[in-house]
């Protein structure tokens, strides 16, 4: 990546055998996600090295490289893990579960140690976070888990906010296969930026009570303009129209179903994006994640993603549950948005 004076932050997929060697060639590396290492996170590089214990299915292990055109420190603080440049920061926080402390306490200690660490260091807009823990779907004291972490995450920002929509980022929550609460999170000091819903289903915040006591609290996507680039960041996004999931136990509709959500979408997104007469509009994924209740739908989901992203280093194909258990996949991704004048 070329060297510049503006404030860029952009996300590929490098095959983890390269890595070394991009490290070389790209000196302001912020964050490198490995996913199917159930390993520790690491502040012993010149970026932060997160572990997400989410198997790989594919032709070789990928590694998600986050990399701005600023230097960087890497950091802790407290809990949190991080690594900030004077625009933006890349953090990660996690939490074991114990006898007295469970997910939905934690959920709660994590989101409010990220908030109060972004006022801390004057970062105020979060435009994206991504939540991993085990046993998504099970249930504890008769509430399933995934419930207990939305009750968690939805006081926290109540907390923090007294209208809070208006301040929810794009997030995906997906059951890993074991280790703590895992969340990551990339926030921003100065930038334009803009939460967006899809017209084709309900905004999460508002869900009816069938769906928890506490409704999960996300956009469906977040726009951000660095300056340099602008990027639109597209939450987990499955086969639901309105609020409720649809095609059960049908994998092939429930991702043509995906399919037409994220167009929906990214049309709405570009009609937002231009209602002030800019000349806007958004180009290919540069990653784009698809996460598999089964690994056998691999083939399926392979041919159907080929259609729509060409470059095979685009895309990632993760084994995780869904946080619907009638759901079988989900999608998510980054979109580069283009303007001209």
């Amino acid at each position: 990546m070329r060297e510049t004076k503006n404030k860029t932050l952009s996300v590929t997929l490098v095959p983890e055998r390269d890595l070394k060697e991009f490290s070389l060639c790209n000196n302001n590396i912020l964050a490198a996600v490995f996913y199917g290492n159930n390993t520790s996170i690491s502040l012993s590089q010149d970026y932060l090295r997160v572990p997400v214990s989410l198997p790989q299915v594919g032709e070789e292990p990928l590694v998600e490289v986050w990399v701005s055109d600023l230097p960087n420190e890497v950091n802790q603080f407290e809990n949190i893990y991080y690594a900030a440049n004077s625009e933006m920061v890349f953090g990660s926080i996690n939490f074991r579960e114990t006898k007295t402390d469970g997910l939905d306490k934690l959920a709660f200690r994590a989101y409010k140690e990220i908030l109060s660490f972004l006022d801390r260091i004057e970062f105020p807009f979060l435009a994206r976070c991504w939540n991993y823990f085990p046993d998504i779907n099970l249930e504890s004291n008769g509430i399933e888990r995934y419930k207990l972490f939305c009750s968690g995450r939805h006081e926290a920002f109540l907390k923090k906010y007294q209208s809070m929509h208006g301040y929810l980022p794009a997030a995906s929550a997906v059951g890993s296969q074991s280790g703590p609460l895992t969340i990551n999170f990339i926030a921003a000091r100065n930038c334009t930026g803009e939460h967006i819903e899809n017209p084709r289903q309900v905004s999460a915040y508002k869900y009816p009570t069938s769906y928890g006591e506490h409704s999960p609290s996300f956009a469906r996507a977040t726009y951000i303009d660095w300056g340099e680039s602008k990027y639109l960041y597209v939450a987990g996004t499955a086969s639901i129209i309105g609020h409720k999931s649809c095609h059960i136990d049908n994998p092939l509709l429930q991702l043509q179903e995906t399919q037409e959500n994220l167009d929906s979408l990214l049309n709405h997104s570009r009609y937002l994006l231009n209602r002030n007469a800019e000349k806007v509009d958004i180009a290919d994924a540069t990653v784009i994640k698809t996460y598999m209740r089964d690994a056998n739908s691999l083939s399926l989901v392979k041919k159907l993603m080929e259609e729509r992203v060409t470059d095979a280093q685009s895309r990632l194909y993760l084994v995780g549950d869904i946080c619907r258990k009638e759901l079988l996949l989900e999608v998510e991704g980054v979109w580069s948005v283009n303007s001209s004048d």
